[in-house]
């Protein structure tokens, strides 16, 4: 309990935001994959058997959430799992999903 003295209580708040959006099944199997390697959003959507623009707006949520990093080359949107977080979010899917 001492541990969670101190600790601002926006920080829990912003976390519970993080893993409120990662309770959608979509966005998981999205996160698996950007946990393999980079991906636009067209490989992506075929990766995962979604409509692209499903896989954009959600990419989008995550992204804004700064779980994901985004890089454009040409006309293509590349995706990454944010530096940051990478060991723990993939960490956590892989355990969870295999």
């Amino acid at each position: 309990m001492d541990a969670l003295r101190g600790r601002d209580v926006a920080a829990f708040e912003r976390a519970a935001e993080v893993f409120s959006l990662l309770s959608a099944s979509s966005r998981l199997r999205i996160l698996a994959e950007l946990c393999d390697a980079e991906l636009c959003v067209g490989d992506l959507a075929a990766a995962v058997d979604l409509p692209q623009p499903t896989v954009s707006q959600q990419l989008a949520l995550m992204f804004r959430a700064g779980l994901l990093a985004r890089r454009k080359e040409g006309s293509q949107v590349y995706y990454s799992v944010e530096q940051k977080t990478r060991d723990f979010l993939c960490g956590a899917v892989h355990a969870l999903v295999g």
